[in-house]
């Protein structure tokens, strides 16, 4: 019953504030219609799981060891968890820390990471062209951060939750990306004072897929044309389908990034395990375009979305 008590914990400590103005860690997020429904209809949203619950408490763990680790190696932190208020653009927001270098003190950002993703970024360019848009809202954060302590630089740190390494990446202001933000709190503060609410955006698995508020935007979206199954199996499968998911996706991210570090080595003994790798030759066959044209053909292929509502 261990893990039981713990589990129950956890659910405890799930909850739904309210939400008054613009989060800075959630402008950067890509629909304005989910940045207005997180002002006007915040206590409506679904509830996230347990397991998100303990990534959370696990992201704020690994910013207290960072710190930590910062302070043992002789750095000086100040301003931990200082709140910000922008109350022109109704912005808000809680920097993680600022570090003192040179005479100068930065922003900071702490931010626990898995190893394929920690691999995957060493600039803030990486994060704002990332494959997840949870990364991409990162730059927004600190940029925010940047515009209301009036400073013209700033710093990541991202720890590999696997391995403990650390990773700095540094970001300077850029005043176009921060207008924009701007603007997107504008806009914002337009619906919500007009009691009006934005085009939903086109659908995005990564966006969508495990959206809070699904069940108030998807409605819209879906049509009455909808067909209602009473399939049980297709039910079965679809919920296993989307319990299965994550697991699939790291794998092929796990998968792709052990490629990219063994690539070339023939034998590797790491641990307890043995990679054995060869070069072999792929035919491929280039033909002109003019030549792929006159052999065209066009067939129809269903593809299909599974979303929560």
């Amino acid at each position: 019953m261990i893990i039981e008590k713990v589990l129950e914990s956890k659910q405890g400590k799930i909850k739904q504030y309210p939400v008054n103005a613009n989060r800075a860690s959630e402008l950067g997020h890509e629909c304005l219609r989910y940045l207005v429904l997180n002002r006007t209809r915040w206590q409506e949203k679904t509830l996230h799981d347990v397991r998100l619950q303990m990534i959370f408490d696990m992201g704020r763990m690994v910013e207290d060891l960072v710190s930590q680790d910062l302070r043992e190696a002789g750095f000086a932190l100040i301003e931990q968890q200082r709140a910000f208020s922008w109350a022109k653009y109704q912005i808000t927001g809680t920097i993680d820390c600022k570090i003192a270098l040179d005479g100068q003190v930065y922003p900071v950002e702490i931010k626990s990471s898995a190893p394929h993703a920690f691999a995957s970024i060493n600039s803030a360019e990486d994060m704002r062209r990332h494959k997840y848009h949870y990364m991409r809202k990162y730059p927004a954060q600190l940029t925010l951060y940047l515009l209301m302590d009036n400073k013209d630089k700033g710093l990541f740190l991202f720890k590999n939750k696997a391995t403990g390494e650390l990773k700095e990446i540094w970001m300077d202001l850029d005043y176009e990306f921060g207008e924009s933000l701007i603007k997107k709190a504008e806009a914002i503060n337009k619906h919500v004072t007009e009691g009006t609410l934005p085009e939903p955006i086109e659908y995005n698995e990564d966006i969508c897929g495990d959206c809070g508020y699904a069940h108030i935007c998807m409605p819209n979206r879906i049509g009455k044309e909808v067909e209602i199954s009473d399939n049980t199996e297709l039910l079965e499968l679809v919920m296993r389908y989307n319990t299965l998911k994550p697991g699939a996706k790291e794998f092929e991210e796990v998968d792709k990034r052990i490629n990219e570090l063994v690539k070339g080595r023939e034998k590797i003994l790491v641990g307890d395990w043995f990679i054995e790798g060869k070069w072999y030759d792929r035919t491929v066959y280039e033909i002109p375009d003019e030549v792929k044209q006159q052999y065209k053909t066009v067939t129809p292929c269903w593809r299909k979305n599974i979303m929560k509502v």
